[in-house]
């Protein structure tokens, strides 16, 4: 029986300590939402509805950590449950001890009373015999005294004295038949009881295993639905983040293409001005040589310095005027400083050397 307790307490442990790793386990493998980092540069609705995206994923945080705590205490639940049956199964085998030293030393002492009551039933035969043997002497002396007076008197005495004597033997045989017969019945009923309270406990301890296995079963199966559970509640956060995620790359990435198009049109309309505004001061600058024929036009690459200072000029698309192409190049130089932009970004590709068309005919 104790042997049984042991296993049995030693599976509850074990399955308790498997539940312990799963929640850990589910704990571990809760993963941690990160928003994107807002793009300062983003226009106000996409802001605002980043700022929602955060406050829903923030509301699914406290609740995940509501869920955890939850989790920690019904798992402080269940090892007070588990501590509670152990000391239950320790008060039993204490219990079980106690009662048989009980009944060891109810058998010892109805031992020792059976053995008190042979020794007092062989010293009240033995003194019964003496006393017999004393009566028998003296009546044998009377008997001896009265022998030719009494002969008939000693023959009817001796007569009365055997049969008493068999009429007592005949009735302590019969008290030790009964005595006998008493203290089968007794052990029987004796037996009867301690097997009667065999089979309780036997009872009692089937029961009780059959409610433990019960109860492993329900915890098990409650561990594995809550592990389905936390497994479809993950993969479905997680599909909700991967959707959210793409939904803010696309905008962000609209937004990038938004902006870069803008940037690339302001890029396109200052040129457009600035390329304007060169031609026209160069177009100033310039003096017709003698013998030019109208309708003449060039190509013009010029790298200009900071402020707009020309650093080059050279005709790299001649008219095929050589005078002509020189008057432009000579143009150029008079009209410095050119126009220049003052945005870094802008100011790059005249600083490596932009190309227009001269046509001071138009």
């Amino acid at each position: 029986m104790a042997g049984r307790d042991l296993l049995y307490v030693f599976y509850s442990i074990l399955a308790h300590v498997a539940l312990l790793g799963l929640f850990a386990l589910s704990l571990n493998l809760a993963p941690t939402t990160r928003g994107a980092d807002d793009d300062g540069e983003a226009i106000q609705a996409i802001a605002v509805e980043e700022q929602e995206v955060e406050q829903a994923v923030e509301r699914l945080e406290a609740e995940r950590e509501a869920q955890r705590r939850e989790r920690e205490e019904a798992l402080a639940e269940l090892e007070a449950q588990r501590q509670a049956e152990q000391e239950r199964l320790e008060a039993l085998r204490e219990e079980q001890a106690r009662l048989e030293a009980e009944r060891e030393a109810e058998r010892q002492a109805a031992e020792e009373a059976a053995a008190q009551a042979e020794r007092e039933r062989e010293a009240a035969e033995q003194a019964r015999r003496e006393r017999e043997a004393q009566e028998q002497a003296r009546q044998e002396a009377e008997a001896q005294a009265r022998r030719e007076r009494e002969a008939a008197e000693q023959a009817r005495r001796e007569a009365e004295e055997q049969a008493r004597r068999e009429r007592e033997a005949a009735e302590q045989a019969r008290r030790e038949q009964e005595a006998a017969e008493q203290a089968r019945r007794e052990a029987e009923e004796q037996a009867r009881r301690e097997a009667e309270e065999q089979a309780r406990r036997e009872a009692e301890e089937q029961a009780r295993r059959e409610a433990e296995e019960q109860a492993r079963r329900e915890a098990e199966e409650q561990a594995r639905r809550e592990a389905e559970e936390q497994a479809r509640r993950e993969a479905e956060e997680q599909a909700r983040r991967e959707r959210e995620q793409a939904l803010r790359e696309e905008m962000r990435r609209e937004a990038e293409a938004r902006e870069q198009a803008a940037r690339e049109r302001r890029i396109a309309q200052a040129r457009s001005q600035y390329d304007a505004a060169i031609r026209d001061k160069v177009r100033r600058s310039w003096t017709r040589p003698a013998g030019t024929p109208d309708g003449l036009s060039c190509v013009v690459e010029v790298r200009l310095g900071a402020g707009g200072t020309v650093l080059e000029a050279r005709v790299v698309e001649s008219s095929g005027n050589p005078a002509f192409d020189r008057s432009a190049e000579t143009a150029v130089l008079r009209a410095d400083p050119l126009p220049m932009p003052d945005d870094p970004e802008l100011a790059a590709p005249y600083r490596q050397g932009v190309r227009f068309e001269f046509r001071p005919d138009e």
